[in-house]
């Protein structure tokens, strides 16, 4: 694992919480997010949520972290590893298609 991430101690309870969303069928806002794993809601979020997809497409589980989302545009700030800021029509429909996936994913599997 690369060092220096920040929050890398937050990530069991950032997966975790991000299980729980998939298990509810809901998204979550950044600074909902941040309330629960005890990280500020500005982050910064991108390497620990970047470690965190890598790991779940590894393991062959849909990327969890498409579920955390900016509450201006109410899609995450990246998008399969790209600025979304604003997504483009391209990025919001992965993210659309990626939600659902991971929806799927967790009613069948958890």
């Amino acid at each position: 694992m690369p060092a220096g991430i920040p929050y890398r101690d937050r990530k069991s309870a950032i997966v975790a919480a991000l299980r729980q969303c998939a298990n509810q069928g809901k998204t979550i806002f950044y600074g909902d997010l941040g309330q629960k794993v005890d990280v500020p809601a500005r982050g910064p979020w991108k390497a620990i949520l970047d470690e965190i997809a890598r790991d779940e497409i590894s393991r062959g589980r849909p990327d969890i972290t498409f579920l955390v989302i900016n509450k201006q545009t109410g899609f995450p700030g990246q998008i399969a590893f790209r600025p979304a800021k604003p997504p483009t029509r391209e990025q919001r429909k992965i993210a659309d298609d990626q939600i659902e996936k991971i929806f799927a994913y967790y009613r069948e599997f958890a």
